[in-house]
């Protein structure tokens, strides 16, 4: 007997763990939701989540329900191996086949379906989408992926080739506990649950590779894909290539609605997947860039209020975006500009016709006295500025996004560099870059920079942050160990960002080798971070040069 069709409010009926076949004969189930009282074909809008149907990316968006309401016909599907759906879970690894069964359901076997189908979700339920699409189903006409990428190491597992380590314990922490709640098993459940409670104690752990949160039987084996992560360092391993969408890019070919937010830990992975997106198809593909964290998606973003401009409206933009596409509704969205920014330090909405659009660079170069200069220096060399790191104690960093640093930088294993006050505002629109000489007695080492708004109080406001691998300084797949004490040069991209920075405020560069727990700490040798135990961490001496000689600099993209 199918699944009974429920009021859930006066506009919707909701048919709940509908079995949906996919070609190997694993049933995947999803909540269904109609609007009450339409006798003709809907399009269908399409969500794939591991967290449980209940929630349906609520956190960010409305609920589906409302979609629903808005006349079309919504569903929302557990992924293999979660909530009620069969099969064993791997975070992305059966996406692409099941992502295809499931639109090509909706398409045609899906009672009252038009055969349209749009996708929605932000986060892993956006890269399912770009599985998906790839995949070429029919039906599927277009998607509005959020704060999602399709390359898993560039941005997503991996910062500049660090190990994003508390989002990926974290996650796998995560991902792991809800797959024993599925399951009801217990003790397993339950320490995980109560795991989660003491990341900070699992986030120190070292060696990583031995942690026995995902493979001791009191935890149960449920997230040792942590340990696929964590193993797999370098950009062409065959692991990740199998997992991105990206490397089936060829196959791309929807107009797409691309959301982003400016303190999402993801803003990097999202902005090159747009790129890519841009680059494959010429289907309209456009951008939204608002000042959000990951979640929730709200005006006050770390320590800023952003204000009314900031209040989310994107569901009724994407109702907007799927009425075009779907339903042949001429609402005008795609003669928006393609791009739409905000603009953070002013607060208000820019349009662009791409991001980041060709444009002026203003150069800052370090100096003596922790100065920032927009003068080339003269003198030939300068003795350079020299910390130490100790992987032991490893800088600290805030959560990213828009928080005061101070509290962090009031170390000996940190340089912060500034400009003179502003004599008129500047903004800023694109992707930093720092082009950095330094050396170090390390055979490899991290670098992290961050671009930070100092405010007349002394106050430093994160803007942008770039982390670099040492012996990635040339290429993300082939790596080169550093002759000790010698000086080479590394260009370090930092994350995209739109920042005006006011009259009176000042430009800040912060220099470390560490941002622990964002970033994994470095053991300072050849040995890989995961793999490293306590007695391994070694001490390096960092120098960070500057002059004529060895020019080091911010570039800024003029808005």
């Amino acid at each position: 007997m199918p699944p009974k069709l429920t009021a859930f409010h006066s506009k919707v009926n909701v048919q709940r763990q509908v079995e949906i076949p996919m070609l190997d004969r694993i049933n995947l189930t999803a909540d269904i939701y109609r609007p009450k009282n339409v006798d003709t074909p809907l399009p269908v809008l399409l969500m794939r989540l591991p967290y449980g149907r209940a929630i349906a990316s609520t956190c960010t968006y409305a609920h589906p329900s409302w979609y629903a309401s808005q006349g079309y016909i919504v569903v929302i599907q557990d992924v293999r191996g979660c909530g009620t759906s069969e099969g064993e879970f791997y975070p992305f690894r059966n996406e692409y086949a099941d992502g295809f069964d499931t639109v090509e359901w909706c398409a045609k076997e899906l009672e009252g379906s038009s055969g349209k189908v749009g996708m929605y979700g932000f986060s892993y339920q956006g890269v399912t989408q770009f599985q998906a699409a790839v995949q070429q189903p029919k039906g599927l006409v277009t998607i509005c992926p959020s704060m999602a990428t399709a390359d898993l190491y560039h941005g997503w597992f991996y910062f500049g080739g660090a190990l994003c380590l508390d989002f990926v314990l974290g996650w796998a922490l995560q991902l792991a506990q809800n797959r024993a709640w599925y399951l009801k098993q217990e003790p397993q459940a339950t320490n995980l649950f109560e795991a989660q409670k003491q990341i900070s104690k699992w986030l120190a752990t070292s060696p990583l590779n031995e942690i026995e949160l995902f493979k001791n039987e009191a935890f149960g084996d449920f997230g040792e894909f942590f340990f696929d992560w964590i193993g797999n360092q370098k950009a062409d391993d065959e692991y990740w290539q199998k997992l991105n969408p990206l490397g089936y890019f060829d196959r791309y070919d929807l107009p797409a609605l691309h959301i982003a937010g400016w303190a999402d830990i993801f803003i990097e992975a999202t902005i090159n997947t747009y790129h890519q997106a841009k680059a494959s198809t010429q289907k309209p593909q456009h951008l939204i860039v608002a000042p959000w964290q990951h979640l929730p998606w709200l005006p006050t973003v770390g320590e800023i209020d952003f204000g009314e401009a900031a209040v989310s409206h994107i569901d009724q933009l994407q109702v907007d975006w799927f009425d075009f596409w779907l339903k042949g509704i001429e609402n005008g969205i795609c003669d928006r500009a393609p791009v739409q920014l905000f603009l953070m330090g002013k607060n208000h909405w820019i349009d662009l016709p791409e991001f980041p659009k060709d444009t002026s660079t203003k150069k800052l170069y370090l100096s003596s006295q922790k100065q920032l200069s927009d003068q080339l220096p003269i003198i030939n060399y300068q003795l350079p500025d020299i910390y130490v790191y100790d992987p032991r104690n490893p800088n600290p960093v805030n959560a990213y996004g828009f928080y005061d640093q101070r509290n962090v930088h009031q170390r000996w294993d940190v340089l912060v560099y500034q400009s003179v006050e502003l004599e008129q505002e500047i903004a800023i629109a694109g992707i930093p870059e720092v082009v950095l000489y330094a050396a170090t007695t390390a055979p490899d080492t991290d670098w992290v920079i961050k671009l930070i708004d100092i405010y007349p109080d002394g106050k430093q406001m994160l803007v942008s942050m770039g982390v670099l691998r040492a012996k990635f300084r040339k290429s993300f797949t082939e790596s080169e160990w550093i002759e000790p004490d010698v000086v080479n040069e590394y260009r370090i991209k930092l994350r995209p960002t739109c920042q005006n920075f006011a009259q009176g405020q000042r430009i800040g560069v912060a220099i470390a080798s560490s941002a622990f727990p964002m970033i994994e700490r470095h053991s300072n040798t050849q040995k890989l971070p995961s793999e490293a135990t306590v007695s391994d961490l070694v001490e390096s001496t960092q120098q960070i040069f500057f002059g004529a000689e060895y020019p080091s600099h911010l570039q800024l993209p003029i808005k």
